[in-house]
């Protein structure tokens, strides 16, 4: 009973929150706008996809220089190991020494790149912050243009026909933004 009780109390306690929240945003103009679509379909947005994506490849091909002879290092070192058979690696200190330089020389290989995924991640923050800013902006003038009190992401909308300004925000952006510097961020190594 008691149980029942609280959960009565509760759902009416979130009931009049919903309603005195409802009533507090019905008296405010709410914009909406689709970050994540400015982003991906402004020009700028494709700009700095294309960029991203080149700086990626030649990633993807510093490792790949640097990876191919760890490869074929690897493969010898595995047919060495299996035409031993049986023998105890003991045996063999110069085999095991090559094994244990090629697990730290893998081991640098994989933090090598794990840096360049945050120097990606970095370059890409840096990007879009400068696209942020000029957004911010754009943000401030369509607000007061409107009257506006918030603007609300597409993805926090849960609920609601608040004035949907994407439109708006991304033609002024492609007008005043259409490209920007992606410049590759690097990290210090050790």
């Amino acid at each position: 009973m008691k149980i029942m009780s609280k959960v009565y109390r509760a759902s009416i306690a979130f009931a009049a929150t919903a309603l005195i929240s409802a009533s507090a945003f019905a008296q405010s103009t709410i914009l909406v706008v689709d970050q994540s679509r400015l982003l991906r379909d402004s020009e700028v947005g494709k700009h700095i996809q294309r960029q991203l994506q080149s700086i990626g490849t030649s990633m993807k091909s510093e490792l790949d220089a640097s990876t191919s002879p760890l490869k074929s290092e690897g493969a010898n070192l595995q047919a060495e190991i299996k035409a031993l058979g049986s023998t105890d690696l003991s045996s063999r200190p110069d085999l095991k020494s090559r094994i244990n330089s090629f697990a730290g020389k893998s081991q640098k290989q994989q933090m090598e790149a794990a840096i360049k995924q945050r120097e990606l991640a970095l370059t890409e923050a840096k990007a879009y912050q400068k696209v942020n800013e000029k957004l911010r902006g754009i943000l401030e003038q369509v607000v007061n243009e409107r009257n506006a009190d918030v603007v609300i992401d597409r993805s926090a909308v849960i609920y609601g026909k608040p004035a949907d300004v994407t439109d708006i925000v991304m033609s002024r952006l492609n007008s005043q933004m259409k490209t920007v510097s992606v410049t590759r961020e690097r990290l210090p190594r050790q």
